[in-house]
C-alpha cells in the first residue's frame, strides 16, 4: 500500500468519523434539551446517471440506471420553520457503461450504506382547508459506503454474470470482477424539494424529489477495474448524479408535553388520596 494511499484512506476515515460525530452530537443535544422530535421511515425509487472525467470520457458512453433506497429518518425543529434531519438508508444503483464503439454494456448494480444530515426550510401551503400542509427546501452533505455489487456484460453475442470482488489480485475467474484500491467512502451533496402533510397530531407523511451530486470518484488513476474478459473496458474515475423521488411517513414526539402530562396525572392521584 503506498504511503498516499495511506494518507488518503486516513483522511477520508477521519472526516467520516468527524460527521457521525457531529450526527450524534447534535442529536443527542436535541433530546436531552427536551425538543420535540420526529422518526419516520422512507422508501423511493432512484434514477442514477454516470459522470466521468474528462480524460476518459471519450472512451465511454452511458445510460441512466434505476435503483432504490429505503432507510430511517430522525428530525428535529429549529427556530423560524427550519429544522435538522438525518437520515440513514440502505441504497441500490449503479451504471450501465457501454465501450467497444457501443457494442458492449458493462450494467453494474452497487449496494451503499447512506449517511446523510441537512438543513431544512419550510412554508406553508394551503391546499385544502381540513389539512395542514407544508412545502420545504433541504440541503446538506452525503456519504456513502461501497457495500459490494454485481452485474452483467452484454457483448451482443452472449451475456455473463459478475460478482464485485474488492482488493483480491486478479485471476482466471470469469465470474470476478476484480475492483483494486477503490474509493469505497464516497462524498456529495443533497438537495431536495418537496411537500410534507399532517394527517393525525403525531403523524405525518412527506413526499419528496432530491438530487444527489457526487463528488467522490468510485477510484483515483492507478485503481483497478478488471474482468477475465477479452475486450473488457472499464474505469473508476467516475462518479455518480443521482435523481430519488421518496415517500416518507413520520411520527411525531413531543418530550415537553408528555413530562408535563405525567406531572398533571401525579397531581391528580394525589388529590384524589
Amino acid at each position: 500500500m503506498s504511503q498516499r494511499h495511506t494518507h488518503d484512506g486516513t483522511f477520508i476515515h477521519k472526516a467520516l468519523i468527524r460527521f457521525i460525530v457531529t450526527i450524534g452530537c447534535l442529536s443527542v443535544a436535541f433530546l436531552s434539551s427536551g425538543q420535540s422530535f420526529s422518526l419516520g421511515l422512507k422508501a423511493g425509487p432512484s434514477l442514477t446517471w454516470t459522470d466521468f472525467n474528462r480524460d476518459v470520457s471519450g472512451d465511454f458512453g452511458t445510460q441512466p440506471k434505476l435503483g432504490y433506497t429505503v432507510g430511517g429518518i430522525i428530525s428535529f425543529p429549529l427556530k423560524n420553520r427550519f429544522s435538522f434531519v438525518s437520515e440513514f438508508a440502505y441504497t441500490l444503483k449503479g451504471r450501465r457503461v457501454t465501450f467497444n464503439e457501443g457494442t458492449w454494456e458493462n450494467n453494474a448494480t452497487y449496494r451503499f450504506f447512506d449517511v446523510s444530515m441537512a438543513l431544512r426550510k419550510s412554508y406553508n401551503l394551503k391546499l385544502r382547508k381540513d389539512v395542514y400542509t407544508r412545502w420545504f427546501f433541504n440541503i446538506g452533505p452525503n456519504i456513502e459506503y461501497w457495500l459490494g455489487g454485481d452485474g452483467k456484460i452484454t457483448t451482443g453475442i452472449q451475456d455473463s454474470k459478475y460478482t464485485v470482488v474488492f482488493d483480491k489480485k486478479p485471476d482466471a475467474n470469469f465470474h470476478n470482477n476484480y475492483i483494486n484500491d477503490p474509493n469505497r467512502w464516497l462524498f456529495g451533496i443533497d438537495v431536495g424539494i418537496g411537500a410534507d402533510a399532517t394527517i393525525s397530531k403525531v403523524q405525518r407523511v412527506n413526499l419528496e424529489l432530491r438530487f444527489t451530486y457526487g463528488h467522490t470518484y468510485l477510484g483515483k488513476k492507478n485503481s483497478s477495474s478488471s474482468l477475465e474478459i477479452l475486450g473488457f473496458q472499464d474505469t473508476l474515475l467516475a462518479n455518480f448524479k443521482t435523481l430519488t423521488l421518496t415517500a416518507s411517513y413520520y411520527f411525531d414526539f413531543d418530550l415537553k408535553k408528555s413530562k408535563m402530562g405525567r406531572s398533571n396525572k401525579d397531581k391528580e392521584i394525589k388529590r384524589k388520596r
